[in-house]
């Protein structure tokens, strides 16, 4: 399997992680990927006749029980190279997140198991992201995404899960663990309108997916 084909397989577990449900819109694979759909369709067919991932017309993209449990096992790699580039070489999460991006592909399980053993065993990575464990089992679904909760529904916040930019915007809005929210409106377009710390906050639907609650 190519790095790129396991990028696609990674990328689509990364959406699911974030409450999006199956089948995913070649849409969200092709934006989360920064590119065309036309590409992006290109290789689904690619990763269909291999047998990692399902595809249906007008409705998108399901991972096979063996795509599943490729992403997970690479997943794991990324976050544990996350957790060794952080804590043991002092580098910054988000630098520390492009460079284990690209490690993840070129270490073998039986070395991730020694550095997992070196680490400690950790189980999240520096954001707080659950490590999959070596039995590459599904993550949990114990939080939900902002976006998921109805007009008039409260919760509040587990923790954020994006780029810097992105937490540091959601936090000057009083957005942060935490926090309790209720969601006002849904545009259209996946904005959407929400009450917190006695403030309306209206957020992107980008902003609003970086964002769990608690079920």
């Amino acid at each position: 399997m190519t790095e790129s084909e396991e990028m696609y397989l990674v990328t689509a577990t990364l959406l699911k992680e974030r409450g999006l449900e199956e089948p995913l819109p070649v849409s969200r694979l092709a934006e989360a990927l920064s590119i065309q759909p036309v590409s992006a369709h290109q290789m689904i067919r690619r990763l269909e006749d291999a047998g990692w991932v399902t595809f249906a017309p007008y409705k998108g993209v399901t991972l096979t029980p063996e795509g599943e449990t490729l992403a997970l096992r690479v997943l794991r790699h990324r976050r544990l190279w996350e957790v060794f580039l952080v804590d043991q070489l002092q580098m910054l999460p988000d630098v520390a997140a492009d460079l284990a991006c690209k490690l993840e592909h070129v270490l073998p399980d039986d070395v991730a198991e020694r550095l997992s053993r070196h680490l400690g065993n950790p189980q999240q990575n520096p954001q707080g992201k659950v490590i999959p464990s070596p039995q590459a089992q599904a993550l949990p679904r114990s939080e939900r995404v902002l976006i998921q909760l109805k007009a008039g529904e409260q919760s509040r916040v587990s923790r954020i899960q994006e780029d810097e930019a992105t937490r540091s915007f959601l936090t000057g809005e009083g957005i942060c663990a935490g926090s309790p929210v209720t969601m006002l409106a849904v545009g259209s377009q996946g904005a959407i309108l929400v009450e917190c710390e006695g403030r309306t906050v209206h957020l992107s639907e980008r902003a609003a997916q970086a964002v769990l609650v608690f079920p």
